[in-house]
């Protein structure tokens, strides 16, 4: 039996079915590996992710109902399926050809300048030093010039919420946020291989630092899709005219408006 590889920053070659990374086993699951690839990014599955009833809202409820078989409004039909996937690949041709475009040097200087004005952030290297600890944490994705801050306030604190998203995978009819060029790849799309450093703050209460971090950095490097924040409090502030969710402006020559 082959020993897991142990993954380091910046590591790169062929993608391994398993590894240590950040001192935690992964492995590649059925249906997704250790990286994000399109081959099996947006696999068709035809059972909504979202349920509400008609009474909430009869006009939406009857706008969509062809694009689903049943009437209970759980399982999508074959012709929606293919058509939203048609579009969740094309965003993300268009997120990756963004991400090349994108400066490394400025995307390190706005790391550095984040984990600065932090106090107490410090570089992750041994995830289960984190095993219960809450926080601020931070994912840096090389590779993309990408990044996303989060918190974790369970019982699991930084540790398990980050295998959490290594773990995950983002609900094919959730795929996209908003329409084909102006989605944000969640970074439930990406794989644990794709997070090539950490950096995380110990905080008993993360959610005040969240906000903070998110609005001082800059958008075109962070796959967050809301800002930060008591996710209760965000339809609040939303009623009152403040756009809460992010978009990104993708064309075909990969510029973000």
């Amino acid at each position: 039996m082959t020993a897991p590889e142990t993954t380091s920053r910046g590591s790169t070659g062929p993608t391994p079915r398993s590894a240590v990374h950040f001192g935690v086993n992964v492995r590649a699951g059925s249906k997704h590996g250790l990286r994000i690839s399109r081959d099996t990014y947006a696999r068709i599955n035809k059972r909504s992710s979202i349920y509400w009833s008609r009474e909430d809202n009869p006009t939406l409820w009857d706008a969509v109902d062809e694009n689903y078989e049943d009437a209970e409004h759980r399982i999508l039909t074959d012709k929606w399926c293919q058509q939203h996937q048609a579009k969740a690949l094309e965003n993300f041709d268009l997120n990756m050809a963004y991400f090349a475009a994108l400066d490394s040097d400025e995307f390190n200087q706005a790391i550095e300048s984040a984990v600065a004005s932090q106090r107490g952030m410090v570089e992750v290297t041994d995830l289960n030093k984190w095993d219960g600890v809450s926080g601020l944490y931070v994912m840096v994705l090389d590779g993309y010039r990408q990044a996303y801050i989060g918190i974790a306030s369970g019982m699991g604190g930084v540790k398990e919420r980050i295998r959490q998203h290594w773990s995950r995978s983002k609900e094919f009819d959730r795929l996209l946020w908003g329409g084909v060029q102006e989605s944000i790849l969640s970074v439930d799309s990406f794989r644990a291989l794709d997070t090539t450093r950490i950096y995380a703050a110990k905080a008993r209460d993360p959610l005040s630092l969240e906000h903070k971090v998110i609005e001082a950095f800059p958008s075109k490097f962070l796959l967050n899709r809301l800002m930060g924040g008591d996710v209760r409090l965000l339809g609040l502030v939303s009623l009152l005219g403040v756009e809460v969710k992010k978009f990104r402006g993708l064309s075909t020559d990969g510029e973000s408006g």
